[in-house]
């Protein structure tokens, strides 16, 4: 028989990942329920050519993993940041709202235990951004509503996967509840006591929750490190040692009798400053997860639902019950969050309707619930039914209240997260030059581009040099992607690149001015710094630097002040890895603080008004950064008795979208878009 062999599982189940999906959104229904539904209709319930508890289930176990595994791959720690009060307000508000109702609730249900009614708490805790596509269709990705919603996703997830780690616990759990009324008339009927998923487990929970927690986040990343600089050098070799420390992660949760999905999740908040979000790398680890693993896992779900029971009037009063969990407790702490941080009437309605979605991750908790017999299959129908409306229900609202929201003023990215990086020979060492560009990179999670502009002829040439330079990156760990274009022009092949490849930043290997030749007939970085959409930094370096100095001039302007604080972004990224000296030259202290920030311990900031004291100081291992209009406003004079000082240092010259000149001066584009920067506004 052809049905139940390796051959005809494997064919069915890729068949299924291809077409659900496709199928599910021809209906306008999420992609996801295309995948439970080829799960169903396969499965031992209607057709039975998949088999629960076969392969599909072992291979959907892994998917829960790689789930959990991306989902901490992929958390935006800047994003977070930048929203933190209002997210860790609304997470914590979001979490809790749901949370508290839906145990409140179905601890009273006979057939649910107290650890269970947890689980089923922590599944409407969290959340899923289904509809995040409708606010990137709108460009409202940066409003501070969407931005704590998304970050106060991650606050949810991480308290619905604490509690879920407290409930899958193997070791036996005695917890006294805290003397709080609602939990208080919880506590007679919680059984706290839970039988072992991995028998005997060697470390109870209060010994293994930190153990993991160190290994994770702190060795991990170490370890990450190493084989990237010092073994593996090529992509292939870095996704497979991922997948590994994925799954050492998960083994060493289960060492606490928690469930592997905790490590999992864990393991890739720690290597996510070593896995750039928009490289190459996470590129190819999405693409395993959410092509083929994670749909596994989402086929297996359907292998263990009758369709009969969907129907069924017990799982129906359950599933709107669940809806009304999340309806009620997102727009709850949506409305609560929003009179807090004065958010209009609009912005809560994007804020709350956003955070409705309930994705794989909920299904995820449903199946280690469902596993550990904490509640019946009935729970896990419900939950797909409530998948279903809540989807719906956010993808309407979501585009309701989009169209409501205005849009945020356009931005630049952070200037690591996509960087073109010049491979010509031009007077800066190679070596020295990549490593700059990635200390830039790494501070932002981005990437290194290096690239090369052939005329025809020489494109093997130009193949060699972006292959040497992809090497050398990849050699100190950078996830690096070299890239060669054909054109009798580097300029405008550079300047194509940068929009085709959405870069943040161009640096280009600079020999330093020379005078007379650029002022007469122009430059290369004169050319690219004009036409450039994005900030662009000529760099000439020759040695590594053990101080970095950087120089802000006094602005008097609202670009002078944005080029200036670029320079100092950079400088500060420049230090960061080494903790090294910074000297700092500006005649307004008060404009310096806010282009610094407060971070920086004192003692590794020195701050001096005079520009002739920073001459007198420097060294040969000095980096000086500097924004063009500090070189333009020299008089020739002085400038030419730059170029002769400066001629053997590490020097960088920067400035924001097409403003970089050495010579000639800005472009009158270049003010076209000037928005009045906070530090000189009245």
């Amino acid at each position: 028989m052809l049905i139940g062999s390796l051959e005809t599982t494997i064919t069915i189940l890729f068949g299924v990942i291809a077409l659900g999906p496709i199928v599910a959104e021809r209906l306008k229904i999420p992609g996801i329920i295309g995948l439970i539904a080829g799960g169903v209709v396969f499965g031992p319930y209607v057709l039975d050519w998949l088999q629960s508890g076969g392969l599909v289930t072992e291979l959907g176990s892994i998917g829960i993993l790689y789930l959990m595994f991306l989902a901490g791959l992929s958390f935006d720690i800047k994003a977070f940041s930048a929203n933190r009060r209002a997210a860790i307000a609304y997470g914590l508000l979001g979490f809790a709202f749901p949370f508290f109702l839906s145990v409140f609730v179905v601890s009273h249900f006979d057939e649910i235990s107290g650890l269970g009614a947890l689980l089923i708490g922590s599944m409407w805790a969290s959340n899923t951004l289904v509809a995040y596509s409708e606010v990137q269709a709108a460009g409202l990705q940066k409003t501070r509503s969407v931005g704590a919603a998304v970050s106060a996703g991650v606050v949810a997830d991480l308290l619905s996967l604490t509690v879920m780690a407290f409930a899958t616990a193997s070791a036996v759990i005695e917890a006294d509840l805290p003397d709080i009324p609602i939990l208080s008339d919880l506590a007679g009927d919680f059984d706290l006591n839970l039988t072992p998923s991995t028998p005997d487990p060697p470390l109870p929970l209060w010994l293994g929750l930190p153990l993991l927690a160190g290994f994770c986040l702190w060795v991990l990343p170490r370890v990450a490190t190493w084989f990237f600089v010092n073994v593996g050098r090529t992509r292939p070799q870095r996704v497979v040692f991922t997948l590994a420390l994925m799954g050492a992660g998960a083994m060493v949760a289960t060492l606490g009798g928690m469930e592997g999905l905790i490590g999992a999740f864990l393991a890739g908040l720690g290597l996510n400053s070593q896995v750039p979000a928009r490289g190459p790398l996470m590129e190819r680890l999405d693409f395993m997860g959410t092509t083929v693993f994670v749909p596994m896992f989402l086929v297996s779900i359907g292998l263990n639902i009758d369709p009969v029971l969907l129907l069924d009037g017990a799982t129906v009063k359950l599933a709107i019950l669940f809806t009304l969990f999340v309806l009620v407790g997102k727009t709850a702490s949506a409305l609560l969050t929003g009179a807090i941080f004065k958010y209009s009437r609009d912005e809560i309605g994007l804020m709350s309707t956003l955070s409705y979605g309930q994705a794989a991750s909920t299904l995820a908790i449903a199946e280690v619930g469902s596993g550990l017999d904490m509640f019946g299959q009935t729970v896990v129908n419900a939950a797909v039914i409530t998948i279903v409306i809540t989807a719906l229900i956010t993808s309407y609202g979501t585009r309701y209240f989009a169209r409501k929201v205005p849009p945020p003023d356009i931005d630049q990215p952070p200037i690591g997260e996509q960087i073109l990086l010049d491979t010509r020979a031009n007077g800066s060492d190679p070596a020295v030059l990549t490593a700059l560009a990635g200390a830039v990179a790494r501070v932002d999670g981005g990437v290194v581009r290096p690239f090369a502009i052939s005329s025809g002829s020489d494109q093997a040439a130009a193949h060699s040099i972006t292959e040497a330079a992809t090497a050398a990156a990849s050699a100190i760990g950078l996830d690096a992607d070299g890239v060669v274009r054909v054109d009798d022009s580097f300029a405008d092949a550079t300047v194509n690149l940068v929009a085709e490849l959405e870069a943040s930043l161009v640096i280009l290997d600079w020999s330093g001015p020379s005078w007379t030749d650029d002022y007469l007939f122009g430059n290369d970085v004169d050319e690219v710094g004009g036409a450039s959409s994005v900030p662009v930094a000529a760099v000439h370096v020759v040695r590594p630097w053990e101080r970095v100095v950087v120089v802000l001039g006094a602005p008097d302007t609202a670009w002078e002040a944005t080029d200036s604080e670029l320079a100092a972004r950079m400088g500060l990224a420049l230090r960061r890895e080494r903790e090294l000296p910074l000297l700092v030259q500006s005649r307004d202290a008060e404009f310096a603080a806010t282009v610094l920030g407060a971070d920086l311990p004192p003692d590794k900031l020195t701050l001096i008004e005079s520009t002739a004291e920073v001459t007198g100081a420097l060294t040969e291992t000095d980096l000086v950064i500097a924004p063009a209009h500090v070189l333009g406003s020299l008089p020739p004079w002085r400038a030419r008795r730059l170029v002769q000082e400066f001629a053997d240092a590490n020097v960088i010259v920067v400035a924001g979208p097409y403003r970089l000149a050495i010579t000639q001066g800005p472009t009158r584009r270049a003010f076209s878009n000037t928005i009045v920067h906070p530090a000189i506004a009245d």
